[in-house]
């Protein structure tokens, strides 16, 4: 392994790409067809081959500095992201009641074709995840469906700060 990550550092894990500007998450500039101020960002595993949800505080720190640094470069005050990890318990609760309130219904449409439906199929070690394609294969759907939703910054602030006092994360 040590070899591997020193000749072939990309290649260990599931490092995001290098223009990943907050670990596991990344923000764009804004996008067209969105407010100018929703902050659209995206999800990875930077912490690979460890889930995102091993440490209680990783993604709630990230949260934090997601939005310091997306409302000073771009005035960002709206999170929004379309993933299946809005179906995810774990994901779901860091999240306050305004991003639950917005979800998108579920979709009968076909899934599209990005990470944001079939990240499911990947572990946090960059392989299949069996339990997902069995269930695929079993039901003929997958068990999350990619959802979008958003919250403001001030919301989310708020949510994290009290996960943070109730040492709900640490």
């Amino acid at each position: 392994i040590a070899r591997a990550e020193e000749f072939y550092p990309a290649s260990v894990g599931m490092a995001p790409p290098p223009d990943w500007n907050v670990g596991s998450l990344k923000y764009d500039p804004p996008k067209e067809g969105l407010p100018k101020n929703y902050c659209t960002f995206h999800i990875a595993n930077a912490v690979a081959p460890d889930s995102i949800f091993d440490d209680p505080a990783y993604l709630p720190r990230l949260f934090l500095e997601l939005m310091d640094r997306s409302e000073k470069e771009y005035g960002y005050d709206i999170l929004y992201t379309g993933t299946w990890l809005n179906e995810n318990p774990r994901w779901l609760a860091l999240f306050p009641e305004e991003w639950h309130a917005n979800l998108s219904p579920r979709s009968s449409d076909a899934p599209p074709w990005h990470f944001g439906t079939w990240g499911q199929f990947v572990t946090a070690r960059g392989t299949f995840n069996r339990k997902a394609g069995q269930l695929l294969r079993e039901k003929g759907e997958m068990k999350y469906q990619c959802r979008s939703s958003h919250c403001s910054f001030r919301e989310m602030r708020i949510w994290l700060k009290r996960l943070i006092q109730e040492k709900i994360v640490v």
